[in-house]
């Protein structure tokens, strides 16, 4: 009987020690009751309990107090105190372990700056220019993020030169004392290796295109050197032409004896032919509705030499009709240079008709950078005087310049970027049917001065998104004014929500405001606001003052990639108009 007893009190004993460790391990909603912490004095205990996830009401968890501890290690090393420790944890638990009290004592140690920091291996750039490219400086404490950013900032700086195979690597930090201080001595190491040049240039997956045509646009360094910065401009100069259906990352391949740069292209549809069919609807009771529409024909890549041929037809009104052809002959001679001729024919109502020629050359000062000469001969053949304004037989010989700055990333369906251009020109204007109108002081010989810019802006604020703003503004002056100078607002590259050119102007200035959802790479949805103002100038001739205007139109539309070709479909309503009252805009592009 003793003996049973003595088991009994010995099971009881044991049973009474492992009770709080049972409890425990059954108990999984054990919450910590509080956390203090002791030998802290960078930190107050506050900062210090931020960065834990164990927090007084959560569940406790060791391993993830396990986890808060190491983090509070890293945040003192991070601001110089490279040998903080975590001398004693303790955790005391309630009767019924239902919660759990923790406390936390730590050993700063001394807080050590950066007192020494040595670079080597450097032969192109000084010690003195690396340093001051990068935060981590003498004095500072030593933070690894920006220590690791510093090294991307020095390989980003070789990169640029040529050197892509360069290395950057913190080879050693070390703690020293000095007068009673910690300090820490940085060590970086760079490697730059050899100069990227290449030797060879190889172009696979061209069915079509000619190898040269993809060759020129690869802009390599005088010794044929090349950077990672480069790699990214070529492809996005590649797909830009329009020629292929996708271009690939351009590789660095070496071999014994030569570096080669490959480019992988495939080739798709460089022809599209495209309508748009537009509806107006009638404006009083007695008058009819009438179909707009625009077809245009476009060979971007003609037997695979990069040259293009384009024929416009457009109709806006019933009785106004545009024709317009275009030839391109790009990189004269082997330069950079692009010859554009282009003719331009205008029935106007039953007015005038108006035509153009214009001889322009681009010259590609830079990657994104060109700069253009334009030249043109302008004809005016009156067919009545019954007009607004006076019509004359004239000619106007003129000639002017452009700039254009071009960062889209794609230009068929920009996420970011900028497009900028800015042209001038000046005519002389002859006028040769002034004997017509004895009565009138007309001048026969004046000059016209034509001023324009275009900005679009390209910004994508989340994933599949982008949003375009467009400034533009265009002024003509002159002694005198026809309709046939006069710039026209409104319609689907302008003002959407109004008829195209329903508004004549001197000067005129508009906007677009465009957030687009991008369905495919090259088809969105977007929602739209435009705004303008005109200036049409007065007619002394017959006493109308001149007039201006600040119009509006918003609306939605989409484009969609399909099996026939790009389908976009767009709704606008101009100022004061009702639901029913809005322009309908269909187009169709087929690439062939």
């Amino acid at each position: 009987m003793y003996q049973f007893y003595r088991n009994i009190s010995l099971f009881l004993f044991i049973l009474f020690l492992l009770a709080p460790y049972c409890v425990i391990s059954q108990n999984e909603q054990c919450k910590v009751s509080s956390i203090d912490f002791s030998g802290n004095s960078f930190y107050s205990s506050g900062e210090l309990t931020g960065f834990i996830a164990s927090k007084p009401g959560t569940i406790y968890s060791p391993q993830q107090f396990e986890l808060d501890v190491r983090n509070i290690i890293k945040n003192y090393q991070d601001n110089g105190y490279t040998d903080c420790r975590i001398t004693q944890i303790e955790a005391q638990y309630n009767f019924d372990s239902s919660a759990v009290s923790l406390e936390v004592k730590i050993d700063e140690g001394p807080r050590a700056l950066i007192g020494e920091m040595n670079i080597t291996g450097n032969k192109l750039f000084s010690t003195d220019q690396l340093k001051n490219i990068i935060d981590t400086k003498t004095g500072e404490v030593l933070n690894p993020f920006t220590l690791s950013a510093d090294m991307t900032e020095i390989l980003n700086l070789y990169e640029k030169r040529g050197y892509t195979f360069a290395s950057v690597s913190v080879t050693d930090i070390s703690q020293y004392e000095t007068g009673g201080q910690q300090k820490l001595k940085v060590n970086i190491k760079i490697d730059e290796n050899d100069r990227i040049k290449i030797d060879n240039i190889k172009v696979e997956g061209n069915t079509e295109t000619k190898e040269n045509v993809i060759v020129r646009e690869i802009a390599l360094g005088e010794d044929n050197s090349i950077t990672k910065e480069s790699l990214i401009e070529i492809k996005r100069r590649l797909e830009n032409l329009g020629y292929f259906e996708s271009v690939e990352q351009p590789k660095i391949l070496k071999y014994k004896n030569s570096t080669v740069l490959l480019i992988r292209v495939k080739e798709g549809n460089t022809n599209t032919f495209d309508g748009i069919l537009g509806y107006v609807p009638p404006t009083q009771s007695d008058d009819k509705g009438y179909f707009t529409g625009l077809v245009n024909l476009s060979i971007r890549n003609l037997f695979g030499t990069g040259r293009k041929v384009e024929a416009r037809f457009k109709k806006e009104i019933k009785t106004t009709q545009e024709l317009e052809l275009e030839y391109l002959e790009p990189w004269i001679l082997g330069y950079p240079l692009n010859m554009n001729f282009s003719f331009q024919q205008r029935i106007e109502d039953s007015s005038y008709t108006k035509r153009n020629l214009s001889l322009k050359t681009d010259a590609m000062i830079s990657k994104k950078i060109t700069l253009s000469a334009i030249f043109n001969f302008e004809r005016v053949i009156p067919n009545t005087t019954n007009s607004i304004f006076t019509l004359f037989d004239s000619r106007v010989l003129g000639a002017g310049a452009e700039i254009k700055y071009d960062s889209r990333d794609y230009v068929y369906n920009p996420y970011s970027g900028l497009l900028y251009r800015t042209s001038y020109s000046v005519g002389q204007k002859k006028i040769y049917n002034t004997a017509s109108f004895p009565n009138l002081d007309i001048p026969g010989d004046f000059t016209v001065q034509k001023g324009a810019m275009d900005i679009d802006f390209y910004y994508s604020f989340f994933k599949r998104q982008s949003s375009l703003i467009g400034l533009h503004g265009i002024e003509i002056r002159s002694p005198r004014f026809e309709a046939a100078d006069l710039f026209r607002l409104g319609g689907n590259s302008t003002v959407r929500g109004y008829r195209e050119g329903q508004f004549l102007a001197s000067r005129a200035a508009w906007g677009n405001l465009e957030i687009r959802y991008s369905l495919t790479r090259r088809s969105f949805a977007a929602i739209f606001y435009d705004a303008g103002y005109y200036l049409k100038p007065a007619d002394d001739l017959y006493n109308i003052p001149s007039q201006e205007g600040f119009i509006y139109g918003y609306g939605l539309g989409v484009r969609i990639e399909t099996a026939l070709g790009m389908f976009g479909v767009s709704y606008a309503l101009g100022k004061g108009d009702s639901i029913l009252e809005g322009k309908i805009h269909f187009g169709l592009v087929n690439d062939f």
